[in-house]
């Protein structure tokens, strides 16, 4: 079962909004989670919603414009969710003889309590997903499976350690509204 946050659920209601309502609230829920992934949820019911509300006001209004309105109010919530998270998508892989680093920026919700497990975890799935290479994909699927996650505090950061074999991932949160991973892998 998927658990929605009360506050982008909220956010989300604004779909019902003929023309108008698809693209706001798209754009409300992808600034929030900024993560398209994080965002396909609250897709599963801005779309039908978008296309309800968009539809029927075009059905009794301005019957020329029903198949626009249909494939707009269809698309634009995946289209503009797509879009609005590349903007954030901000993935480095530097390669050099000894080793790969992947960095990578992960968003924080505001309101969210951060369980240094699962978000060391949803830091690493992130990373899955991002890197194709499908024997560093298996290191990474592997990597919830080793060693324990050493935590430490500073006066303004907090800093996540876990080392697997020969990939070391450290996860540095030091500001509210992201998460700054860096994944080391040798050859």
């Amino acid at each position: 079962m998927v658990s929605y946050e009360r506050g982008t659920l909220l956010q989300s209601f604004s779909v019902i909004i003929p023309w108008a309502g698809p693209a706001v609230s798209t754009l409300l829920v992808a600034r929030r989670m900024r993560d398209f992934w994080n965002s396909a949820p609250y897709l599963l019911y801005i779309t039908p919603l978008s296309f309800a509300s968009t539809v029927l006001f075009t059905f009794e209004y301005m019957k020329h414009f029903l198949l626009i309105a249909a494939i707009y109010s269809l698309v634009s919530p995946l289209l503009l969710t797509y879009a609005f998270s590349k903007k954030f998508d901000s993935m480095q892989i530097n390669v050099n003889e000894y080793y790969i680093e992947v960095k990578l920026k992960v968003p924080l919700l505001s309101d969210q309590v951060i369980d240094p497990n699962s978000l060391f975890e949803r830091v690493v799935n992130k990373a899955v997903r991002r890197v194709r290479n499908p024997y560093y994909n298996f290191k990474l699927k592997s990597l919830n499976n080793c060693s324990n996650l050493k935590v430490s505090l500073s006066e303004n950061k907090i800093t996540m350690r876990r080392r697997c074999g020969d990939i070391i991932v450290e996860v540095i949160i030091s500001n509210n509204d992201t998460a700054d991973m860096k994944l080391s892998i040798s050859y």
